[in-house]
């Protein structure tokens, strides 16, 4: 499986896991690291995973917070350029991919 099939897959993954569930942005940080294997720069993860992030944007998956009233999340304000830039200057400040659950969770809102 040649490294385009293997994103292709990983975002068909995460288009059908963010349906059924709330899904960590560090979910994406992770898989794109794992796709680019070991020894990749921060900047080459977060280059993929900003790519990948736009790529589940287009499929209907927003990015937001958990929320403690139904329906449990509630999709952050803005567009889809305005959440990436909110998420790549996350990264920049901390100098790192967030924690699961400490930054942003994906979901297909209907």
């Amino acid at each position: 499986m040649n490294t385009d099939e293997k994103y292709q897959e990983e975002l068909d993954y995460f288009t059908e896991y963010t349906q059924g569930d709330w899904v960590p942005i560090n979910y994406i940080f992770v898989s794109a690291s794992n796709l680019l294997g070991a020894g990749a720069s921060l900047r080459q993860i977060t280059d993929v995973a900003e790519g990948m992030f736009k790529d589940l944007f287009a499929r209907n998956v927003c990015v937001g917070d958990l929320t403690a009233h139904d329906p449990g999340f509630e999709a952050w304000q803005g567009t889809p350029g305005e959440w990436l830039e909110r998420i790549r200057e996350d990264v920049e400040k901390r100098g790192d991919i967030p924690d699961p659950g400490e930054f942003g969770w994906l979901h297909t809102v209907r």
